[in-house]
């Protein structure tokens, strides 16, 4: 029972959540982060992002007895009624967490909490779904750089992640029926825009250490690799892995950045969350 609960709340995941927020901070403290504030943060992100997935799972339970039948909630693993519970309790104790450190803290945690709730329940099945779930992490980025920092002047920095989660949440309509490759082509183009945004952050000095991006590089090459190996062989299967390897991939987008404008041991901090993530996505789904 206690793995259904894991897999309903789509554990591996978790650590992205958490490598916003300590990029984010580890960038506007440079390096020297108030670790209270910081942990409370960390939770909340955690609580507002697993509170997203089992209300996710929720709202698509018609759509799971079609397609996910295995899958905790379909199958009767975890009741309908104890999903929705722990989906709103996980955001409310994400903007509890939220308020413990401070009022723009407690709003930026609600405008989360709504977004999320608004992509779960509509915003998903429209065009806009990308940027919804875009818009959600964009969200989770800016409430790290809310404390300690300038958010009038530190903002631009989650706009990577903004394309990037649009980018990939594009792709992973399609991995349940591979009809056309058009999602791919577009995921494509937009993890590009994701590193030409880093570049500009870097050319701006917004990011101060251009070292980080020969890191970049390497990075879109593997990434590239990987979507070129899924446009050849376009299966449901292959999309699943692209879209796995590009949600666990928000870690490394996330150490990138603080590689870049952080004290180097910092995107070191942020890249180690990306081991115990992958381990655990080899015993349950994170799509």
């Amino acid at each position: 029972m206690c793995l259904s609960y894991l897999r309903l709340l789509r554990l591996p995941n978790g650590f992205t959540a958490l490598s916003n927020i300590l990029a984010a901070q580890l960038i506007v403290s440079q390096g020297r982060p108030e670790w209270g504030g910081l942990g409370l943060l960390m939770v909340a992100s955690l609580c507002l992002y697993s509170g997203g997935i089992v209300l996710n799972d929720y709202f698509d339970y018609e759509e799971d007895l079609r397609e996910r039948p295995s899958r905790p909630l379909p199958s009767g693993q975890v009741s309908l009624r104890t999903a929705a519970l722990l989906g709103f309790g996980l955001l409310g104790g994400g903007i509890l967490c939220g308020g413990l450190v401070g009022t723009a803290q407690l709003a930026i945690a609600i405008v989360v909490a709504l977004l999320v709730l608004l992509y779960d329940s509509y915003a998903k099945h429209t065009p806009l779904g990308g940027v919804a779930m875009g818009a959600c992490r964009f969200g989770n980025w800016i409430l790290g750089l809310s404390y300690g920092g300038s958010l009038a002047l530190d903002w631009p920095l989650a706009l990577p992640v903004l394309l990037y989660v649009t980018s990939l949440t594009l792709l992973s309509r399609a991995e349940t029926t591979a009809a056309r490759r058009l999602p791919l082509l577009l995921c494509a183009v937009g993890i590009l825009l994701t590193a030409a945004t880093i570049v500009a952050l870097v050319l701006t000095e917004r990011l101060a250490h251009t070292w980080a991006l020969a890191v970049l590089a390497g990075a879109v090459l593997l990434i590239g690799y990987r979507l070129w190996t899924t446009y050849r062989h376009y299966t449901p299967s292959n999309i699943q892995l692209a879209v796995k390897t590009l949600v666990l991939g928000i870690i490394p987008l996330d150490a990138i950045l603080t590689f870049a404008g952080a004290p180097w041991w910092g995107g070191l901090l942020v890249l180690a969350l990306y081991l115990p993530g992958t381990w655990l996505a080899r015993k349950m789904y994170v799509t």
